[in-house]
């Protein structure tokens, strides 16, 4: 398992528990209301710290990169330091 994995498997424990892990890997996460614009800021900041990546919260297109599991994975793997 990779590094950015095991960050976003932690992360996302603690706001939906075990048992809704995997099924959140398939739902929109800003619709369902799994994360808000303040988990996208902390999100932001903790993969920027860890990981080296910048996502910059202020354009749509990376906003857009929260709404799948799988979108914020790649974009970390993709642009690791």
């Amino acid at each position: 398992m990779s590094e950015a994995k095991k960050f976003l498997d932690n992360y996302f424990l603690s706001k939906v528990g075990k048992k809704n892990i995997k099924s959140l890997k398939k739902q929109n996460l800003i619709d369902s209301g799994i994360i808000d614009s303040l988990d996208i800021v902390t999100l932001s900041v903790m993969i920027k710290k860890k990981f080296g990546v910048d996502i910059a919260i202020n354009s749509q297109k990376s906003i857009n990169l929260f709404k799948s599991y799988d979108s914020i994975l790649k974009a970390i793997e993709k642009n690791e330091k």
